[in-house]
């Protein structure tokens, strides 16, 4: 699918904040139009794996677990450690995705679901930037794959001084958030759970308030998330306002 939006000489798409509703919309649209349906779950591996034709292995990525995910652009190998904690050397096929083991746990759940999408996210939006014929960008033979850490050090510096790395995981994880709750479905779900608990036109997050825990926690299962994603989901829309901001 050809994504509508201009890009830089390096292959990276020039996306606005409300850029990545439309364009995972467009994505859903094709490969999950259900999502677009009413408010579900994403099958996140069945799209990485029918539509994408991606391989997910899961496999231990680092001794401390700062490495959440791996998404290779190239044939190419690579040390891990298997799930029984042996040192051995993995060949990756061009559009493998290596999830660190530690996120099997069912309390890893929705972390794991949403590393899935960040990588999915990498192939989607990236994977040019790694063409061999792409000179402006030699990724394809430097490093022709992209490691997603636990934190990226230098996501807290101010945006002038981010790096390529830095733009690459920060529209990652819009594109993930945009196709886990797509925008047309997961408002208008917002709103209805609000109605249903009595929360008004917004909830205000850091106040005890069980309406606003109930909110929450409906999302939460309704669309197979973390809290952390439904709360920053809700904030884009001005859902949830902080306490502190309203004192």
């Amino acid at each position: 699918m050809k994504i509508p939006l201009g890009q830089k000489a390096n292959g990276m798409y020039l996306f606005r904040s409300n850029d990545f509703d439309s364009v995972a919309e467009l994505v859903l649209r094709e490969y999950a139009p259900y999502m677009l349906e009413k408010a579900q779950p994403l099958n996140i591996e069945a799209m990485a794996d029918e539509a994408y034709s991606l391989t997910i292995l899961d496999r231990y990525l680092s001794a401390h677990g700062s490495i959440l995910g791996i998404i290779s652009f190239a044939d190419l190998r690579i040390e891990v450690m298997t799930l029984e904690k042996q040192i051995a050397e993995e060949k990756l096929m061009t559009g493998t995705i290596i999830i660190d083991a530690s996120l099997l746990g069912e309390e890893q759940h929705h972390r794991r679901r949403f590393t899935i999408s960040n990588e999915l996210s990498h192939w989607i939006i990236h994977r040019q930037m790694h063409y061999s014929d792409n000179p402006n960008y030699s990724l394809r033979t430097a490093r022709p794959y992209i490691v997603c850490r636990e934190s990226m050090p230098n996501r807290d510096r101010h945006r002038e001084y981010w790096t390529e790395n830095d733009w690459m995981e920060w529209q990652a994880d819009k594109f993930a958030s945009a196709m886990l709750m797509p925008a047309s479905v997961f408002y208008p779900e917002a709103q209805a759970v609000m109605r249903r608990h009595r929360a008004g036109s917004y909830i205000v997050d850091g106040c005890g308030s069980k309406s606003t825990t109930d909110v929450i926690t409906e999302l939460t299962e309704i669309f197979d998330v973390s809290r952390t994603a439904v709360r920053i989901r809700l904030k884009q829309a001005g859902y949830l306002r902080c306490a502190d901001v309203l004192m």
